[in-house]
């Protein structure tokens, strides 16, 4: 008895550890050994990638006018934020280009190019700001082209009262300056101070990070707040938050 109650022991703590590594992999391996799977991990769901999701069950009949809902039983809104300045995720584009463009078989020549091109994204100075990239999209073709409409029309100055990164303790910090993609993009970035009032934004016993701005009126869809915590006591790496 004894014997089968300590190997359970050893099985539990052998999958703890499988566990711990499996969702910490960017402690424990160098980023040029990332698998895709886990490169789009950390793009998607990771202490600086999170998802948001806006949908509601109505859905018009095929014969209406705007017959492109009709043919969506659950229509969505969806929005992804990642902390792009965070160095993290910038390896996770960069090693998901070399799986993409085979780049252990690319002639010397070409690897140099492409670690000249990923360099500059690598070794970009995010210093003394956050930078935090949202991407958006609609599974119905009229919803999407609202909001781009809606965001390809913002400013810095209009967003300086509706979108905010909110630190540990509530304060509220309104963009220095907003760039988004226009035509058939679906992306924007919002940068912020890394300081506040003469200190770190996030100190190293802070828990969260918060990101808010408004979702736009969508058709019959009255706009909505767009709320994301992100975990900054998991973005540790060498005892310091990564953001």
């Amino acid at each position: 008895m004894k014997k089968r109650i300590a190997g359970l022991w050893l099985v539990a703590l052998l999958c703890g550890a499988a566990a711990w590594q499996a969702k910490d992999f960017w402690l424990t391996k160098d980023y040029r050994q990332w698998t895709e799977k886990e490169c789009r991990k950390l793009l998607e769901d990771s202490p600086w990638s999170q998802d948001y999701n806006i949908s509601h069950t109505y859905v018009e009949p095929l014969q209406s006018a705007s017959s492109e809902r009709g043919r969506e039983q659950r229509p969505q809104m969806k929005y992804q934020a990642q902390f792009r300045s965070a160095l993290p995720i910038r390896q996770a584009l960069v090693r998901l280009q070399q799986l993409n463009y085979k780049y252990d078989q690319m002639p010397l020549d070409q690897k140099q190019a492409f670690d000249e091109k990923a360099g500059k994204l690598l070794d970009a100075n995010f210093s003394e700001i956050i930078a935090v990239h949202v991407t958006y999209a609609s599974n119905v073709a009229a919803y999407d082209r609202e909001m781009a409409a809606f965001w390809q029309a913002q400013t810095t100055e209009k967003l300086k009262n509706s979108a905010f990164l909110i630190g540990p303790k509530g304060e509220k910090i309104p963009p220095q300056r907003f760039n988004v993609t226009t035509g058939a993009g679906r992306e924007f970035t919002l940068y912020f101070p890394r300081a506040y009032e003469g200190r770190p934004f996030v100190g190293p016993q802070d828990k969260t990070i918060k990101l808010e701005f408004m979702h736009p009126r969508v058709s019959d869809q009255g706009e909505s707040r767009v709320l994301l915590e992100f975990k900054a006591d998991k973005m540790i790496i060498n005892n310091a938050a990564v953001f």
